[in-house]
């Protein structure tokens, strides 16, 4: 019994640091088994005869190309977005070089502590 919990509780632990360490690549990843659920719904709807589940199989063909759609926008302003923080990055680290050498070692310093937690 207390084997399965350690055991559960690890693979949570390990499924916190992967969300946190990846989020958009977790996120990605849920959003393609979202896309694939629905769409595999959608297959199943297509031989129905009955006309509320042709009607429903409409929606929901309606409803995956809209989040087709948005995912495809989200993805191109989250690009334009990295793209400025990028370039704003750059431009912190010209003008202060001191200051951007401080912030890194104090990064890394964090970054050490939390993988020897």
């Amino acid at each position: 019994m207390f084997a399965s919990m350690s055991t559960r509780r690890a693979r949570a632990r390990r499924a916190a640091r992967v969300l946190h360490e990846q989020p958009m690549q977790v996120a990605s990843e849920e959003l393609r088994n979202l896309m694939s659920s629905v769409e595999n719904l959608v297959e199943r709807l297509g031989t129905a005869a009955d006309p509320e589940l042709k009607q429903l199989r409409k929606r929901a063909e309606g409803a995956l190309a809209s989040a087709r759609s948005a995912l495809a926008q989200g993805r191109a302003q989250l690009g334009e977005h990295a793209g400025d923080f990028v370039e704003r990055g750059q431009e912190y680290v010209r003008r202060r070089p001191v200051a951007s050498l401080g912030v890194l070692a104090l990064g890394v310093l964090a970054s050490r502590s939390m993988t020897n937690d």
